[in-house]
């Protein structure tokens, strides 16, 4: 896939292209690299409003924090999409020239956050019912930066509206390198079954990369999304969540890998947002990862409460090692739990 001066590989002969969809409080640069060492080929940024983006707070240094941005630079192994959405056309290309500035591979506008009082304010999807407005923010981002720009919506408002078609002639017509499709409709949000089939309508008459979203839940589905629809790659988000190894084409990882992923993750967190705010942020992924554990289990308890770094981790570290003393230690997920986990219980 080519993606202005970038040209996407599969992490794998065979696999298609899997990227890292942009999400708010999850696609920090510990994340996004994790992600990338396993197989994403692009990862998103966590979405930025074009406002934040000139306050000079400390939230948004750290949202701006693209530290990883070298780190594919010099190795290749992904590109760093970073992602902004709002109402002012100006702001939204004055931030994209602050993305380039610090490192930014692509510029991504978002077009498809549901969010309602998003929506009230003229963000994200509304602007799939002014689609000249849309033409006009592309179009000023793409020659306010040197960087492809992209852009991620969904098909349309509703059933009665589905405009993707349309989007996808203004968006390339304005200069945008590739599209990303989420199959729903702003009204669904993320209920209901994405439609599959707006993918393979858009992808025919694009000329330009058509990235699908929606529904992915595991590799298995990745792999039917670009059978289905021809989409040049598949962008995961949830799924990627609790199993970052799906970008590897795996269904998921042994319970030793997933501890030493635990480990590393919540120390470099801890690093980017200080002790206390990385190791409760990091939670959502631990619960996830360590699922196969039952509710009640002590050993969950004490891993989900434990709020001092060297604790956490020790409890870590010392799980590992029962472990690796004790192979028959590993969790024994039945056919059921991995199907739902997306996951095998020995990778």
């Amino acid at each position: 896939m080519q993606l202005g001066p970038h040209a996407l590989t599969p992490f794998r002969p065979g696999m298609p292209i899997l990227t890292l969809a942009p999400m708010a409080g999850v696609g920090n640069w510990v994340f996004r690299l994790i992600c990338a060492r396993l197989g994403a080929r692009l990862v998103g940024v966590e979405f930025i409003n074009c406002r934040t983006i000139a306050e000079g707070s400390r939230r948004s240094e750290r949202l701006l924090d693209f530290c990883d941005a070298q780190i594919y630079v010099q190795t290749g192994i992904s590109l760093l999409a970073a992602q902004i959405y709002g109402n002012d056309l100006d702001l939204i290309a004055q931030g994209a020239r602050e993305f380039e500035r610090r490192g930014a591979q692509v510029v991504d506008i978002n077009f498809g956050c549901s969010v309602p009082q998003l929506l009230r304010k003229g963000c994200g999807a509304a602007y799939l019912r002014d689609l000249d407005r849309l033409y006009r923010a592309v179009r000023q981002t793409v020659e306010a930066v040197q960087v492809p720009v992209m852009v991620k919506t969904r098909i349309g408002w509703d059933q009665d509206s589905i405009n993707i078609l349309e989007v996808v002639r203004r968006v390339e017509g304005a200069g945008a390198r590739a599209i990303a499709i989420h199959a729903r409709t702003v009204v669904q949000k993320y209920q209901g079954r994405a439609d599959w089939d707006w993918i393979a309508r858009a992808r025919e008459v694009a000329t330009i990369p058509v990235l699908g979203n929606g529904d992915v839940f595991s590799y298995e589905d990745a792999l039917r999304m670009q059978q289905h629809t021809g989409c040049q790659a598949v962008m995961i988000g949830r799924a990627a969540m609790a199993n970052p190894w799906i970008f590897a084409g795996r269904r998921g990882a042994s319970l030793r890998e997933r501890i030493a992923l635990a480990v590393e993750q919540v120390r470099l967190m801890a690093q980017y947002k200080g002790e206390r705010v990385g190791v409760l942020e990091t939670r959502k992924h631990l619960a996830l990862y360590f699922k196969g554990l039952p509710r009640t289990s002590q050993l969950r308890l004490r891993i989900l409460r434990t709020e001092e770094l060297g604790g956490l981790v020790s409890l870590l570290e010392e799980w590992g090692q029962s472990l690796a003393a004790d192979a028959e230690a590993d969790l024994t997920l039945s056919a059921a739990e991995a199907g739902a986990l997306g996951w095998g219980s020995t990778g």
